[in-house]
């Protein structure tokens, strides 16, 4: 077993939206009258293991990140916010540099790293992202994949079908050493890293083993309209059970 240092958790605040048809930015849209990103930031914080909990913003909405988070959950004194970068990389990066700056990481201590849009996040998922980093550096929350997936190389016909069951939708939080991910990322050159679409991709092209837990198909990501009238649903939903216990 590996030994758990200092855990940190990383919401990543930093994206334009551009999907959802609106002139702010998703994660600062209203979802049952609570900002989506404040959502994810009290899952983490729901956590006590989690000690100290970092959002990284698009700069331009900084301002707004800041009276969202004063207005809904500032009596938390793990809540630090820092300026994102140009991309999902580079946000992450400066929010890394804000933690290290701030504090002396050592090899034990881990980050958890939750999509800011991604607002269902359990307590249960947080807890076995967090145990499951006794056995590894790096951890990806999964769920299988239900539908048979296909693959088309020219996007007319089919030339592959995977294994269904070997397949699954990654999610997040996704749990990580911090030094060896940043090992990782210094081993790879500048054109391989803008292939990356997600964090984990970056250890598995370092060649860092990566372990999974079961995640749940409602932590899903709130990327268009569409999306959003179903996480409205499912907070209703949860607010009806919480009404009947």
């Amino acid at each position: 077993m590996k030994k758990i240092g200092k855990v940190y958790g990383v919401i990543l605040a930093g994206g334009s939206g551009t999907r959802m048809n609106s002139p702010t930015p998703k994660q600062f849209l209203p979802l049952g009258g609570v900002p989506i990103f404040i959502h994810s930031v009290r899952a983490l914080l729901s956590e006590p293991q989690i000690e100290e909990l970092w959002i990284g913003s698009n700069g331009d909405w900084l301002e707004l990140a800041q009276q969202q988070i004063a207005s809904f959950c500032s009596s938390d004194p793990r809540i630090h916010i820092c300026e994102g970068g140009a991309d999902r990389e580079g946000t992450l990066l400066n929010t890394l540099a804000a933690i290290r700056q701030h504090n002396t990481v050592e090899d034990d201590d881990i980050v958890l790293i939750h999509d800011a849009v991604r607002p269902f996040a359990t307590r249960r998922i947080i807890r076995d992202v967090i145990h499951e980093m006794q056995f590894c550096d790096v951890c990806n929350t999964v769920v299988p994949v239900n539908d048979t997936i296909v693959q088309s190389a020219d996007g007319t016909r089919i030339t592959g079908m995977p294994k269904r069951s070997e397949l699954f939708a990654g999610q997040s939080p996704q749990g990580f050493r911090i030094n060896a991910l940043l090992d990782a990322f210094g081993r790879l050159d500048a054109e391989t890293r803008k292939q990356l679409t997600e964090t984990t991709m970056v250890c598995f092209k370092s060649g860092l083993p990566i372990h999974i837990v079961r995640g749940e198909f409602f932590n899903f990501k709130i990327t268009t309209p569409y999306d959003l009238e179903v996480a409205e649903s499912i907070l209703d939903f949860v607010d009806r059970q919480k009404t009947d216990l």
